[in-house]
């Protein structure tokens, strides 16, 4: 996977940055494969791709359900890494003759969103409060992953608004570096499904109550998806990435969760009618 060159395909980025900001469709298919929450674990990740080219189709869809990044077991968070091994995942997909601009998706997880409100951290009337809140949920770690010392945003948080703003511009430049990184930030999807809308992709959670278009951060925080066996209108199959709960993978009449936890990374191939076809696991 590592001799692939992914400034290849500089017009990507361009083209989805054009579609829907906050949902999207991907299209009429008839295989899908998506990844659950990686959590900063390059190499059961890693081999989970290698997987996935081995099995996968021309015309198979991809879709990546956030927390790429993300809090583990492991000694050594390797988010930054993780995210290079899903693009250059993405490149191969890219690099078939039947790939579409909409085929393949990465949607937001809540470590995404710490790592990406880390840097807006300035315009917060409590920031010390909210840094100490966004380290125990991992942040230290994530940034760590990108050579930022953890103690930055403490620092910063106590020294006030201009110090917050320095330390955004020092996270914003830590991110540019590494090729492609804030193009897949700004990238990320709050939700994801097919053309017939018989499959819905989410990270974390849904509101049951509410229609696509006004889905909010219960998306990657969770909330209203807890019971597999609900459906949510007309779709088969809600597949998410992620429990909040921490329950591990699962399987219900309408919901599926591809969640491996903190030492492992699931990954599942599904028909269009939302028929599980396979699952795979480092």
């Amino acid at each position: 996977m590592s001799s692939y060159e992914l400034n290849a395909h500089t017009d990507y980025e361009k083209k989805i940055s054009d579609n829907n900001i906050r949902i999207h469709n991907l299209g009429s298919f008839e295989r899908v494969w998506v990844i659950g929450s990686v959590r900063g674990k390059a190499d059961p990740f890693e081999k989970i791709c290698k997987q996935i080219l081995d099995k996968s189709k021309p015309k198979d869809r991809l879709v990546f359900t956030g927390n790429l990044v993300g809090s583990n077991n492991n000694k050594i968070n390797e988010s930054k890494k993780v995210v290079d091994i899903a693009l250059k995942l993405r490149a191969f997909f890219m690099s078939n003759s039947a790939f579409d601009v909409n085929d393949i998706v990465f949607l937001r997880g809540c470590f995404e969103e710490l790592l990406d409100k880390s840097r807006e951290l300035h315009m917060s009337p409590n920031p010390l409060e909210l840094v100490e809140w966004m380290y125990s949920k991992g942040l230290d770690k994530i940034l760590e992953s990108y050579d930022i010392a953890s103690s930055l945003l403490y620092h910063a948080a106590r020294d006030g608004a201009s110090a917050l703003s320095r330390a955004s511009v020092e996270i914003n430049r830590a991110i540019d570096k590494n090729s492609g990184h804030s193009n897949y930030m700004s990238s990320l999807k709050r939700l994801a499904y097919n053309e017939e809308k018989t499959l819905l992709f989410v990270s974390a959670g849904l509101s049951k109550d509410r229609p696509l278009e006004a889905q909010s951060d219960e998306l990657w925080w969770g909330g209203g998806f807890s019971n597999l066996d609900e459906p949510y209108r007309d779709m088969v199959r809600l597949i998410r990435g992620f429990d909040p709960k921490e329950e591990g993978i699962a399987s219900g009449k309408f919901g599926v969760t591809l969640d491996g936890g903190a030492d492992q990374v699931f990954a599942a191939l599904f028909k269009k009618n939302g028929q599980l076809l396979e699952t795979i696991q480092n």
